[in-house]
């Protein structure tokens, strides 16, 4: 086996590879997305009709020097590394560490080795940017690899399976991401193979039994004669450490986790079913460490074994508390109101493709109250995956609620509207638009079901309280049986005087704003209060008094404050109280709906 760059030819266009960020931003650390793509594709290589757990194996690995054979191994690679930039300066190839992922139950890269066809291992090697997955499978873009070679410090990585259609013959190959670079006068493509030479230039993998066994000792990977697929990153990025890849793992994967479809080793921490708790209590940060969550995952689990509590009738979307009806709704919302109870309900949808076919599915709907003093959440799941960014459509915080999309039509829908790293569903996915007719229209309905869910439940809805403001705005009756005649008070003239300056304002931004000093604030004003409510502008009507507590919690994420010189506290979803205390005092909000305008009254608070 050798490294093979092909030489571009001189009227080819250069193109090199810019989808690496979007496996590694603020929201999603490349820790995590690692754990994602990996154990993604592992699942939808199941082996079909096995009711056994897929497992994986990640170890971190210095193994035995080796020297002659590393070298070997590497040879011919550093030249393409050095002019693609790449820093060699603690890189000793004699010398490597290596990540190690495995999984196992599964069926390994199928389909042909030594040319192209529409199946894994072509899919995997062969093919950047396309898949041929659909169905429920969890994977859809083909970019997801790319976080292998982005996990190495040499952007390279390589690749063992054994497929369980032909388990006697193992491949091997290996593969660098790099950029479009010369060597000596010729224009090398960004993707290298550590492979052998095939018919018509195709690189085919190494089948010597006796070179991979030496391959396998090597390097430390644990895979013998099992189906599966083995992934050796060398010089893994110093981002990649033991404790971060379970916290990825935990809060990733706890539904296939946690409902027995998945088993996971990290560097000897076996997490699983009956270890999950444990292993969250030790590790994982944020929301899944909050047990009531890992109860309401575990209830969903088992409730999906029973008949939904209903199930909605076909024109739910139009407004799902009439399809209910009174008599069930009544019925709903006393289960809902009832401390500890699951409301379960399954929403059927009729999706068409571009094709005129039509297909029947559903998904399902869950709503637990969370407990005094807990603060709720929720979950929107297609097929074993999470997609976390969802969320963002139900922010109850006194409700844990799921949206689980198992059903394979449903499954495939969804997974035509997400973004490559599988985190939230774009109405403007280009599968999204190209596979299925009213696909946004559908996608509105299916991610805005939850939320609606429960405000029909919660009975959320506007009250008119006509005595809400009688203790200020009334004068007392002295003259019982007369009808009260205002005071008429004629004021004396005002002189003009120069408007006072102000001494706070409000600067706006795109997603956010921020309160700061005005000209008139000085030391002796303080400390100074201000009260600031915050909605979404709407049409018709005041915008506060329309508020949905739905919309946004100023104290939840995703809206994020920045307080420099002041305290805040938060007595309601949309409103903040500010006491400045220095007059140098800067408070910052963000993340708000970009997509819609934000209204805000902020003003002095005498209290």
């Amino acid at each position: 086996m050798e490294w093979l760059f092909r030489r571009t030819a001189p009227d080819e266009v250069e193109r090199d590879v810019t989808q690496r960020s979007q496996f590694d931003t603020d929201e999603t650390r490349i820790e995590a997305t690692l754990i994602r793509e990996s154990h993604q594709n592992s699942l939808d290589a199941r082996e079909s009709g096995s009711g056994a757990a897929v497992k994986t194996r990640i170890t971190f690995i210095t193994p035995p020097a080796n020297e002659k054979y590393f070298n070997q191994l590497f040879d011919g690679l550093a030249e393409h590394l050095e002019v693609s930039g790449i820093d060699l300066t603690d890189i000793d190839f004699g010398k490597p560490t290596f990540l190690l992922i495995e999984d196992f139950g599964t069926t390994g890269l199928v389909g042909a080795w030594d040319t192209k066809d529409k199946r894994a291992f072509s899919d995997f090697w062969r093919r950047e940017g396309r898949s041929h997955k659909s169905g429920a499978a969890n994977g859809r873009w083909g970019l997801g690899k790319l976080v292998f070679s982005s996990s190495s410090k040499i952007r390279t990585f390589f690749g063992l399976t054994i497929r369980y259609d032909d388990p006697a013959k193992p491949l091997l190959m290996g593969e660098a991401v790099l950029m479009t670079h010369d060597i000596e006068g010729e224009t090398c493509a960004p993707y290298g193979f550590y492979a052998n030479k095939g018919v018509k230039g195709i690189q085919i993998p190494e089948t010597d039994e006796p070179a991979i066994a030496e391959f396998v000792s090597a390097t430390g990977l644990t895979r013998t004669d099992q189906p599966g697929f083995s992934v050796v990153i060398p010089f893994p990025i110093d981002q990649l450490k033991p404790k971060s890849l379970i916290e990825g793992v935990i809060t990733n994967y706890f539904y296939p986790i946690l409902t027995g479809e998945l088993e996971v080793e990290v560097q000897g921490e076996c997490i699983n079913a009956a270890t999950f708790d444990a292993v969250a209590a030790k590790y994982a940060t944020g929301k899944i460490l909050n047990p009531q969550l890992i109860d309401f995952i575990r209830n969903i689990h088992a409730a999906r074994e029973k008949k939904p509590d209903f199930e909605l009738p076909a024109n739910w979307a139009q407004n799902i508390e009439s399809a209910i009806g009174p008599e069930k709704l009544h019925e709903l919302r006393t289960a809902f109101g009832t401390l500890g109870s699951f409301v379960y309900v399954r929403a059927p949808i009729v999706l068409k493709k571009k094709d005129n076919v039509s297909h029947t599915t559903f998904f399902d709907l869950f709503l637990c109250k969370a407990p005094e003093g807990v603060t709720g959440d929720s979950l929107y799941i297609r097929s074993t995956i999470t997609v976390p960014q969802e969320g963002r459509n139900f922010p109850a915080t006194d409700t844990f609620g799921a949206l689980l999309a198992k059903d394979d039509q449903i499954a495939s829908f969804l997974g035509d509207a997400e973004n490559p790293a599988h985190t939230q569903w774009s109405l403007t996915a280009e599968k999204l638009k190209e596979n299925w007719k009213a696909g946004p229209a559908r996608l509105t309905e299916i991610r805005s079901s939850l939320r609606n869910l429960y405000k029909a439940l919660a009975q959320l809805e506007e009250r008119t309280e006509p005595d809400a403001l009688i203790d200020f705005f009334s004068i007392e009756d002295t003259q019982p049986g007369k009808k009260a005649v205002p005071k008429v008070a004629v004021k004396p003239p005002m002189p003009d005087l120069p408007p006072a300056e102000k001494v706070y304002r409000i600067a706006r931004r795109s997603g956010g704003f921020a309160v700061r000093p005005g000209k008139g604030l000085v030391k002796d004003l303080l400390p100074l209060r201000l009260k600031v409510q915050v909605a979404y502008d709407v049409f018709k009507g005041n915008p506060l008094k329309k508020f949905d507590p739905l919309d946004f919690h100023i104290e939840h994420s995703p809206i994020k404050i920045a307080i420099n010189g002041a305290n805040c506290t938060y007595p309601f979803p949309n409103r903040m109280d500010i006491e400045v205390t220095d007059t140098n005092f800067s408070v910052e909000v963000e993340g708000f709906d970009q997509n819609r305008d934000l209204f805000i009254d902020a003003r002095k608070d005498s209290k």
